[in-house]
């Protein structure tokens, strides 16, 4: 569990990395956002790599909220709905964590490919239930496999964003997430 003081230093961290970029962020900036010594900062992270990892599990923690939210909806489809629109608002609110999650030079580091690998996974799981509780009770399209379900969903959800962080964050993330949504949601409920 991480301390606040971790989650005040992993929000101000995703902020410099917005502003410069992830590479340009170093241990030096990150004090200096607290007027801390370096020192100060290496009680708190070991290195900036421990920091990229605070930030997928501040964003996993997030994202079990979100799931646990969308457990409380109406239907199967409303929750994957509600879990989707959530990411994109999450990702529209805090913009560097695309940089960071989405970032294939990280993905290349073997503890945080797992530790995202391991978020996804769990994600992937909850969704399948909505999606497979969906197809069962007639709200979803049964001539397509869950798992294809899953990918076309959260594919499309990566995608958007992905452009979204090449555009400059321009774009309203938020907004675009629910027109997507729906086209989505044309394509998944039986004909």
């Amino acid at each position: 569990m991480m301390s606040r003081r971790q989650k005040e230093i992993i929000r101000a961290t995703l902020n410099l990395m917005a502003e410069k970029g992830l590479s340009a962020v170093t241990m030096k900036d990150i004090a200096g956002q607290f007027k801390i010594s370096d020192a100060a900062l290496y009680k708190h992270f070991r290195s900036k790599s421990e920091i990229l990892a605070g930030v997928a599990g501040l964003f996993e923690e997030d994202a079990g909220r979100a799931l646990e939210e969308a457990g409380n909806a109406e239907s199967p489809l409303e929750a994957v709905r509600a879990f989707f629109l959530d990411r994109c608002d999450t990702f529209a609110r805090f913009p560097a964590l695309s940089a960071v999650l989405l970032n294939n030079e990280l993905l290349s580091d073997p503890s945080f490919d797992l530790q995202v690998k391991g978020m996804m996974e769990r994600h992937q799981k909850a969704i399948l239930s909505y999606l497979r509780k969906g197809i069962d009770q007639g709200e979803i399209r049964p001539d397509i496999k869950e798992e294809h379900l899953f990918i076309l969903l959260m594919g499309s959800l990566r995608l958007l964003v992905q452009k979204w962080k090449f555009s400059g964050y321009k774009n309203d993330l938020s907004a675009e997430g629910r027109e997507l949504w729906k086209s989505l949601e044309a394509m998944i409920r039986p004909m």
